[in-house]
């Protein structure tokens, strides 16, 4: 009799650790599901955008960009940039700019910076326009971003935004020349 209750008890015991062991299994699923949703949602989003499909493109990645995904927010400020799928803002392209810019986004931060050196954008009040542009460059630029080393060197060159110092502009322009950039490297053989 004691082993058939001992047999029962260690049966009991087997059974709970399965269940356990599936209940575990399943809520790791479905915390792990709306990553792994959201990685096809941003992958489906940029797909949608490189073949033109831009309602697509905005459905998709605006949920994501509101949550705080910076890939999702540099291409949602693009949108609105270039008017695809949704109506041409250059505030809300710099409003989706700068979330991304501010999560280290390069591409995000050069984008920032075009937008305040050709006008797009205005400063605080007190702040240099072109002083934004330079700062957003340059810290695309540091991470190896090619637009914003040549876009920095060219500041560097003229003085907006920076102290004049063509040294610093060649050390920008030939950084971005090196990853091949054209105008960077059209600029050295003329120089």
């Amino acid at each position: 009799m004691h082993r058939a209750l001992a047999a029962r008890a260690h049966e009991s015991a087997f059974a709970l650790a399965h269940a356990l062991t599936f209940a575990c299994l399943l809520a790791l699923t479905v915390a792990l599901a709306p990553g792994t949703a959201r990685a096809n949602d941003l992958d489906a989003g940029i797909a949608a955008m490189n073949r033109k499909d831009y309602p697509t493109a905005f459905r998709l990645l605006e949920p994501l960009a509101q949550s705080g995904n910076a890939q999702a927010q540099l291409r949602l400020g693009l949108l609105y940039f270039h008017g695809h799928g949704v109506r041409e803002s250059d505030a809300e392209a710099m409003r989706w700019f700068e979330r991304s810019a501010r999560q280290g986004n390069a591409e995000a931060q050069f984008q920032l910076g075009n937008m305040y050196a050709y006008g797009l954008a205005e400063a605080a009040p007190g702040v240099d326009v072109d002083r934004q542009a330079a700062q957003w460059y340059f810290e695309a630029a540091r991470q190896g971003h090619a637009d914003g080393q040549y876009s920095l060197g060219i500041l560097f060159l003229t003085g907006k935004g920076v102290v004049q110092n063509p040294q610093e502009a060649l050390k920008w322009i030939r950084r971005a020349a090196e990853q091949g950039h054209a105008d960077a490297a059209a600029y050295l053989r003329g120089n």
